[in-house]
C-alpha cells in the first residue's frame, strides 16, 4: 500500500495509519532527512526478523533505533554526560551515533553487540509521527536491499519494495544523502562515515579536543 501524505504537514488522520501498521508488526518506508528508510516498531519482534530478511543480502548495513528525544534513548543506550552534551549540539539532524547497547536493546533486536545505532532526525514525517506516538522506538535503515540501489522516488520505490513492504509512505521525491556515522563509545567522538550531517569538528563539540575521523561503509 502506498500513502500519499502532504510533503510539509502530513495529516493526521494518515499519520495515524502509519503508526497502526508499525503497531500490527509492519514495515514501512517512509522519509527522513537523509532520504527514504524503511524499518519498523523496534518493540515487534516479527517487525524487526522481517526486516533483518529484507536486508540480508547486503553484506553491510546499518541500523539504527530511532527515538523522539533523550529520555527515549536512554532506556537502548548509555548516554554519558559528554556524550549527551556532544549530541546535543547536533540532533535533531542526520546524524546516526554509536552508543553502548543496554541490555534492553540486545535483547529486543536479538544482538550480542555491545553497541547500538541511535538516530533522532529532523523532517516533516518524523516530526509528526513522534508528535502523535512519543514514546515510538523504530528500528530504521536505508530503503535498499542491494548497493546499488538508491531509490529517490516513491513510485520507482513501489516499483521495487512494494511487494516486499506493508505501506510506503510517499512525501514525493527525495535525494538520498546517508547520515552521518559519529561513534560515541571510546574517549573521542570517532566519525565512521561522511554524510549529510557537518563534521563536528570545532573544539566546542568534542568529546576531548580533537575527534578523530575514520572512514568506514558501516
Amino acid at each position: 500500500m502506498r500513502l500519499q501524505l502532504h510533503p510539509q504537514n502530513p495529516e493526521t488522520r494518515l499519520m495515524r495509519k502509519v503508526l497502526d501498521v508499525f503497531a500490527a508488526g509492519g514495515v514501512v518506508i517512509y522519509p527522513t532527512d537523509s532520504g527514504y528508510s524503511m524499518g519498523c516498531d523496534a518493540l515487534s519482534r516479527n517487525g524487526v526478523h522481517r526486516l533483518y530478511h529484507l536486508k540480508r543480502a547486503m553484506k553491510k548495513y546499518l541500523m539504527a533505533l530511532m527515538v523522539r528525544d533523550f529520555s527515549a534513548l536512554s532506556e537502548f543506550a548509555k548516554v554519558e554526560t559528554a556524550a549527551y552534551r556532544y549530541m546535543k549540539l547536533l540532533v535533531p539532524g542526520p546524524y546516526t551515533f554509536v552508543l553502548p547497547a543496554t541490555m534492553r536493546s540486545r535483547r529486543i533486536l536479538d544482538v550480542n553487540r555491545p553497541e547500538v545505532g541511535v538516530r533522532m532526525p529532523d523532517s516533516a514525517f518524523t516530526n509528526a509521527l513522534f508528535a502523535l506516538s512519543p514514546e515510538a522506538v523504530i528500528l530504521t535503515t536505508a530503503a535498499k536491499i542491494k548497493e546499488d540501489d538508491d531509490f529517490i522516488d516513491p513510485s520507482d520505490i513501489e516499483e521495487e519494495y512494494g511487494h516486499l513492504v506493508d505501506l510506503i509512505a510517499d512525501m514525493g521525491p527525495i535525494p538520498v544523502n546517508p547520515t552521518t556515522v559519529i561513534s560515541l563509545v571510546g574517549e573521542a567522538a570517532e566519525v565512521l562515515r561522511e554524510g549529510a550531517g557537518p563534521f563536528p569538528g570545532t573544539e566546542s563539540r568534542s568529546i576531548v579536543p580533537g575527534p578523530r575521523l575514520r572512514h568506514s561503509d558501516r
